[in-house]
């Protein structure tokens, strides 16, 4: 899973910066009332952690390393092997993380967030023209000055609907200022 611990040692490297300019979070939980228990795939420590947790009672964060993770109830862990039981929350986020995995671990991670959880609700970038320098088909290597080296993979929203482990309740586009995001429900 060299995926997993470039994305995690690229963030360690940035995060305090990152979650700095990170502070308007995307409106994820105004989708519906979905359930009081919510788990936080790939929290993170800035804004969309607070957000989540002012619209769910119940809120598990976890990300790749303890570094990562904000204060509260919070669990060191990996999207595609989550340690909870099955039906454990009521929605998982995924919010900015599969971008971060090539399809067949976004897949995953998918499959067990709708394991843990009744339903899904996850988000990918999509800039009209990625930044950096394409190394594969799709997989964009994104300098953070002379920190880190971000990887990202090229979603389009049909991506999404293909890797999703059921069909998409609801999927299209996120706005946030300049920035768009794609989006999936399942």
């Amino acid at each position: 899973m060299e995926w997993a611990r470039r994305a995690r040692e690229a963030y360690l490297a940035i995060g305090e910066e990152y979650e700095a300019t990170r502070r308007r979070p995307l409106p994820v939980a105004d989708f519906g009332e979905l359930g009081p228990r919510a788990l936080d795939v790939g929290a993170g420590r800035g804004a969309q952690p607070l957000y989540i947790e002012l619209a769910h009672g119940f809120v598990v964060h976890c990300d790749l390393d303890r570094r990562l993770l904000p204060g509260g109830d919070s669990v060191e862990c990996e999207a595609t092997r989550l340690p909870f039981r099955d039906g454990a929350f009521d929605v998982a986020y995924l919010v900015a993380v599969l971008h971060h995995m090539p399809r067949e671990a976004a897949g995953e991670a998918l499959k067990e967030a709708k394991r843990v959880a009744r339903r899904v609700v996850a988000t990918v970038w999509a800039p009209p023209k990625w930044r950096g320098r394409e190394v594969g088909r799709g997989v964009w290597e994104v300098p953070w000055g002379d920190r880190a080296v971000r990887v990202y993979f090229q979603y389009e929203l049909g991506d999404l609907a293909e890797v999703a482990p059921s069909p998409p309740l609801s999927m299209g586009i996120l706005r946030r200022g300049r920035q768009y995001n794609f989006y999936i429900l399942l």
